[in-house]
């Protein structure tokens, strides 16, 4: 039987996490893994999220005509990732 001044080792971890920091690095890693998923395979195919830094992202995207075209969704974007998050993660992107 629990007594009221206990918790669970799920919100132990979580009070840690979010404590120490961490919860935000974590989510920055997670953007830049699920890049394919916020603009599309073969968007994902042609460009490449290169870092993740205080909620700027930096994209290089090769393709002129691609970076043109991702730089019209970028809010779109933004408000993709954003909603998988408590917190918001991307400020802003860079494509080049």
């Amino acid at each position: 039987m629990r007594n009221n001044n206990e918790l669970s080792l799920k919100d132990l971890i979580y009070d840690f996490v979010n404590k120490s920091g961490k919860q935000k690095l974590y989510a920055d890693r997670m953007v830049m893994d699920k890049w394919p998923e916020y603009v599309g395979e073969i968007c994902a195919q042609q460009s490449k999220c290169i870092s993740l830094k205080n909620g700027v992202m930096k994209v290089q995207v090769p393709n002129a005509a691609m970076r043109f075209e991702l730089a019209g969704q970028k809010s779109t974007i933004i408000a993709r990732i954003n909603a998988d998050y408590a917190m918001p993660v991307v400020k802003d992107i860079l494509f080049f």
